[in-house]
C-alpha cells in the first residue's frame, strides 16, 4: 500500500524523541554522524513495492517513491549511561556508511526503511559480511568530503563494482534547514529506522536536532554497485542531493521487534545497534 506523505512539522519531530525516551533503556550511545552526503533518487513505485513488506506502507513524495543514498562517517562512540553494554563499541575510532534507504509508515510513525548498507571494516579485520544476519556487505570506502576546501568525493568499491561521485560546493555557502515540502525535507528529517531481518521487522530510533544543508550539484562516475545489487535503480532519477556538516552527540536507541501490527516487541543486541545505524 503507497501512502502520500505529509510534511514534516515540529510537532512531529517533538513526537520521534518521545518514542526514543518512551522505551527502557533508550537511548543507549552517543556518536557523532559527520560530512553527510544525501543523494535523492526517484523510482516509480510499482517497482520498488516489492521491496516494503508488512507492516510498513510505502510513502510517496508527490506521487514518486524516494530512494536515498547516504553517504557517512560515524566517529566517538561512547555510552549513555554508566555500566551500558555500548562501552564495548568506544574503541571504534571511525566507521563509514553507504545507506540504501527508501521512505514507510508503521502505523502512525513514519521512519526510513534500510534496504540494504556497505560499511567499512572495523579495525580494518576481515570479517564475513552477513556474520550478524543483517542486511549490508564490507566494502573499500574512501570519503573526502572537505567542504572547507569546496570539494565532495567518494568511492566505495566491493568486488568489481563501484559507487563513485563528485561534487564541488561553496566553502562558505551557509547550512540551512530543508525546506518546508522539500524532497530533502521528506527524506531527511526522520528519526525512526526501520528493516528486515529475514521477514522479522525491527526498528530503532534516533534524535538529533533538524539537520542543516546545502543542495549540492552531484556527478556520478560509477553506479554499478548499486545497479548490481537492485535491477530497479537503473530505473532511478538522480532527482536531488544535498550535503550535511553533521552532529554531534547523536542519540541512538536499541534496535527492537516488531510485531506484525507494527506493536514494539524490545529485543536487546548491542552490535546490531551499531551496524544498523545511522
Amino acid at each position: 500500500m503507497k501512502t502520500a506523505a505529509k510534511t514534516i512539522t515540529h510537532t512531529d519531530c517533538g513526537t520521534a524523541k518521545q518514542r526514543l525516551l518512551s522505551v527502557k533503556g533508550d537511548p543507549f550511545l552517543f556518536a557523532d554522524w559527520e560530512r553527510v552526503v544525501f543523494l535523492h533518487y526517484a523510482v516509480p513505485s510499482h517497482l520498488l513495492q516489492p521491496e516494503v513488506l508488512k507492516p510498513f506502507e510505502l510513502e510517496l513524495h508527490r506521487g514518486e517513491a524516494c530512494v536515498s543514498l547516504v553517504a557517512l562517517t560515524m566517529r566517538h562512540l561512547r555510552p549513555c549511561r554508566f555500566g551500558s553494554a555500548a562501552w564495548l563499541l568506544r574503541p571504534v575510532a571511525r566507521q563509514r556508511f553507504l545507506n540504501v534507504r527508501t521512505y514507510v509508515r508503521c502505523g502512525n510513525e513514519p521512519g526510513a526503511l534500510f534496504l540494504w548498507g556497505w560499511l567499512s571494516r572495523p579495525f580494518g579485520l576481515p570479517l564475513p559480511a552477513g556474520m550478524f544476519d543483517l542486511p549490508y556487505a564490507f566494502a573499500s570506502m574512501d570519503y573526502e568530503h572537505h567542504y572547507e576546501m569546496g570539494k565532495l568525493e567518494g568511492t566505495v568499491t566491493a568486488g568489481s563494482h563501484r559507487f563513485a561521485y563528485g561534487a564541488a560546493i561553496e566553502p562558505q555557502l551557509p547550512f540551512q534547514p530543508c525546506p518546508s515540502g522539500s524532497l530533502a525535507e521528506f527524506a531527511m528529517e526522520r528519526c525512526s529506522g526501520f528493516f528486515c531481518r529475514g521477514l522479522e521487522p525491527r526498528v530503532f530510533r534516533a534524535w538529533h536536532p533538524p539537520w542543516l544543508q546545502t543542495p549540492i550539484e552531484i556527478k556520478i562516475e560509477d553506479d554499478s554497485l548499486l545497479t548490481s545489487k537492485f535491477s530497479w535503480f537503473k530505473e532511478a532519477r538522480l532527482a536531488a542531493a544535498t550535503f550535511a556538516p553533521g552532529f554531534q552527540g547523536v542519540s541512538i536507541g536499541r534496535p527492537h521487534r516488531l510485531a506484525a501490527d507494527g506493536r514494539n516487541l524490545t529485543q536487546r543486541k548491542v552490535l546490531s545497534a551499531f551496524y544498523e545505524m545511522p
